[in-house]
């Protein structure tokens, strides 16, 4: 009887909870249709314009430098890409020249993708994982020392010194702030009436303020032998601060130029005032505008859960490191390390450089930047895009880091497009060149921190991300195979840059220098250390 009763109540139970899920995903529905409908009254011309130039973006330099011995093909190529331009850019942009980027209100993606319960469960999962690293540092440390002392010593000696970053960041963004606002203004309003000295002396110091501002404070770093995570964060912010001053005068150059004596130009043509270029300063892009969509309030509450998302993450990746990374190579250099060895390391590495990887994408590229642009109530929050359904590294590159990938669109990549053009056809056919330096500056710029952070220089991330990256950009497909073959080389590639830097690091710590002075900063002493004791 009890059973008979049972049935239809749970029936019910289930017809009530389908009637929920059914009324949650109308509700869903409608709220993105809203929106779909806001973005599509804003312009239908500039979203096939950002379609178009997207198509450009990712096909254009790879298609280039494949018909670059082919004229006749590369002229029909160019020639269909400007007849489909001309068609919706009329009254848009001038003629030939590539769209910049535009700011509109939306979200981050998976602010939007956590609302649905099958993707909320992957990020519980990713929780759970985290639950359970913790729990297995608290019984390893029970039963090495009896008691379950969770030992955070790593992480305090990685972020060691932050008093000292403290004073380094606010000289670093005293000079960006104060500095480069003061002179940029007193040259916008002066030049007019000794142009060329002006434009001499003030690219002179311009140039010569731009390294030192690259010199001082990865010369401090040195100085006081910051720790690896403190050194992260000073030349991170030594970067981001030196593209931001870049941004900012690249940005209003021309404006400024443009003025005549005889002009009736108001003061903030010329130059934007100083609340413009303070917020600039602290909000999440890169590419500067007098003005960006922002939201009406602020939700404190998303902030607070923001910046607790980082520090999960700063947690999760201290136990990866101190689960998977230390005690495999905390003894290299002391214990014989075969070639197997190394490949085992190499497979080994792969699980927790890859959670590392996401870790991060995660702190930085969605928690820590939605969390500022929450605070400024900063309406566009596109710092990245679907990269895990890219089927092409050319799609993976353009959607992984959309800040970084916007300020190298806007101030490399485009400028160096208008130098060929303006050298004539045939240097504009090298369609190659842009994207080259693009992968160059990018490599070199990662290649820069890291060094200093490590203390010495182990070009893998170099060769991996400026050789093989650059490879793999003519690798391109629609099949959603090729997302499996992203995967399997992204994981891979982790794995690598983990075990060999992290061999490195303990042979630094384990083998003695075998060379003095510069070349023992450069020359790997993991391979030194393991040549020294095969031979012997």
């Amino acid at each position: 009887m009890n059973g008979d009763l049972a049935s239809p109540v749970s029936e019910v139970q289930a017809s009530n909870s389908d009637g929920e899920e059914q009324v949650l995903h109308n509700i869903y529905l409608r709220e993105r249709l809203k929106e779909l409908h806001k973005m599509m009254e804003y312009d239908i011309g500039s979203v096939v314009e950002r379609r178009l130039s997207a198509f450009q973006d990712e096909h254009l330099p790879v298609a280039g430098c494949l018909v670059a011995g082919n004229s006749s093909a590369a002229s029909s190529f160019t020639a269909a890409l400007t007849r489909s331009h001309s068609i919706h850019s009329k009254g848009m942009k001038k003629s030939g020249e590539l769209p910049k980027r535009e700011f509109v209100p939306r979200p981050s993606l998976l602010k939007e993708l956590l609302t649905v319960n099958h993707i909320e469960s992957i990020y519980n999962i990713f929780v759970a994982i985290l639950v359970l690293l913790f729990c297995n540092k608290v019984l390893e440390e029970t039963v090495q020392t009896g008691s379950p002392n969770l030992d955070l010593s790593l992480i305090a000696w990685a972020f060691g010194g932050l008093d000292r970053v403290i004073v380094i960041w606010v000289c670093m963004f005293t000079s960006t702030s104060v500095l480069v606002y003061l002179c940029f203004h007193h040259w916008a309003h002066h030049r007019h009436t000794l142009p060329v000295a002006y434009d001499v002396t003030a690219g002179v110091m311009y140039l010569v303020y731009l390294c030192l501002f690259l010199f001082l404070p990865m010369r401090s770093v040195l100085h006081y032998e910051l720790p690896p995570a403190s050194s992260i964060i000073v030349l991170a912010e030594q970067v981001r601060m030196f593209m931001k001053t870049w941004a900012f005068v690249r940005s209003n150059l021309p404006r400024a130029r443009a003025y005549k004596k005889d002009d009736d130009t108001e003061d903030d043509i010329l130059c934007p005032d100083f609340s413009h270029y303070l917020f600039f300063l602290f909000a999440p892009t890169l590419v500067y505008r007098d003005k960006y969509p922002r939201n009406e309030t602020c939700d404190w509450q998303k902030v607070i859960n923001d910046l607790g998302h980082v520090v999960g993450c700063l947690f999760y990746t201290h136990f990866l490191f101190a689960r998977f990374c230390v005690p495999v190579f905390q003894k290299f250099g002391r214990e014989s390390f075969t070639g197997t060895n190394l490949l085992v390391a190499v497979f080994s590495c792969m699980f927790p450089g890859s959670l590392v990887l996401l870790c991060g994408f995660f702190a930085i590229l969605h928690a820590w930047l939605n969390a500022f642009a929450e605070m400024l109530r900063f309406a566009d929050r596109m710092f990245y895009k679907d990269w895990w359904n890219s089927t092409s590294y050319a799609r993976f590159y353009r959607t992984w880091n959309c800040v970084v990938h916007d300020w190298l669109y806007e101030y490399v990549y485009r400028d160096v497009v208008n130098w060929q053009r303006r050298q004539g056809a045939g240097c504009a056919r090298l369609r190659c060149v842009p994207m080259l330096v693009v992968f160059l500056i990018s490599s070199v710029v990662h290649e820069y921190i890291l060094a200093f952070a490590f203390r010495f220089f182990y070009p893998v991330l170099l060769v991996m991300f400026g050789g093989f990256g650059v490879a793999f950009m003519f690798v391109n497909s629609k099949a959603r195979q090729f997302n499996i073959f992203l995967w399997v080389t992204l994981i891979f590639g982790t794995g690598i840059l983990m075990c060999l830097y992290s061999m490195e690091w303990y042979a630094r710590i384990n083998c003695p220098p075998v060379y003095n002075g510069f070349w023992d900063y450069v020359v790997p002493r993991s391979l030194v250390c393991e040549f020294s004791s095969d031979s012997e």
